[in-house]
Order: structure tokens, then C-alpha cells, then sequence
């Protein structure tokens, strides 16, 4: 048996990821191309691996951009906030959302900075691998273990006080 060139590999594999596309199974690939299993099963196995390649490198190229432009965005917001705050233009019961935002704006600003882009980076590929269906927990029996700051978080958010409601009971 002859080998087959790099070439009629890639327009094989091409195909194959054009009919999985089209939501074809293994067995109506190989039908559809004329291929053996462990052929049709290699090929799949090549695409997983090139799509995770494809997904980490996506993940690593623009988290960086991303991180940047979140924190420029955010800067721009907070100085829009401020611009409001201080115009006079604007009435007393608005500038009081303005200062929530700045607020907001401030805290962040801070998470960002404080976890940097090491933690984003994470996140970004666990929500990827979320979305294309691969499981990123490997114990469901016992919840994740929270930092200590997602603890305070969490504990802020249930009192409806500390979140800055003055007029919770």
C-alpha cells in the first residue's frame, strides 16, 4: 500500500471537517468519502488537536489586546462619569448614579490591576472550554473553592447593606 501525499491528507481532512460542519457522523463521513474507521477516527483526532491549538493560541494572542482595551474603555468611562458628575447641567438625583459608576469603575480598574492578565487569561480559556462542551471541573461532589476576595465579594452582595442600600432593613 502506497503512502497518500501531505497533500490529498489536508483535502481529506478539509472534507471531513466540512461534513462534521455540516453535522455529519463518523459512519456518514466514512460513507460520504469512501474512507476506513481508524482513518475517519484519525482525522477527527487530528481536527480536535488543531482546534485546541487554535483556541489556546486565540486565547493567548488577544487577552493581552483585550486586557488593554478593557482598561483604556473603563478610563474613558470614568472620565465620562466624572465630566457628568461635574457638569451642572445635569440634576442632583443623576450625578448620584454617576458616582456609582465611578465607583464601580474604580473597583474594576482595581481587580483588573490587582489579578492581572495571568487570571484573565485562565478564565478566557475556561469559558471557551465551556462553550465548546469540555467539562473544566473535575469534581462535581465538592463546590470550587472560592478566593478570599470572591468570599467578600459574595458576602457584600448578600447584604443588601454593605452593597451600599441604606435602606435595607
Amino acid at each position: 500500500m502506497g503512502k497518500i501525499s501531505g497533500k490529498l491528507t489536508n483535502e481529506r481532512r478539509e472534507q471531513v471537517w466540512f461534513l462534521m460542519l455540516k453535522g455529519h457522523n463518523v459512519h456518514s463521513i466514512r460513507k460520504t468519502l469512501n474512507i476506513s474507521n481508524p482513518t475517519a477516527y484519525r482525522d477527527i483526532q487530528f481536527l480536535t488537536k488543531k482546534s485546541k491549538e487554535y483556541i489556546y493560541d486565540l486565547a493567548r494572542g488577544t487577552h493581552v489586546l483585550m486586557y488593554q482595551r478593557s482598561i483604556e474603555g473603563i478610563s474613558l468611562t470614568l472620565k465620562n462619569a466624572w465630566d457628568k458628575f461635574n457638569d451642572p447641567k445635569v440634576p442632583e438625583k443623576q450625578k448620584v448614579g454617576y458616582l456609582r459608576l465611578t465607583k464601580e469603575c474604580n473597583e474594576t480598574m482595581f481587580e483588573l490591576t490587582a489579578n492581572g492578565p495571568t487570571e484573565m487569561a485562565v478564565l478566557d480559556i475556561m469559558k471557551r472550554a465551556d462553550r465548546l462542551g469540555i467539562n473544566t471541573v473535575n469534581d462535581t461532589n465538592n463546590p470550587p473553592v472560592l478566593t478570599e476576595q470572591e468570599q467578600i465579594r459574595n458576602y457584600i452582595d448578600s447584604n443588601p447593606r454593605l452593597n451600599g442600600d441604606e435602606y435595607a432593613p
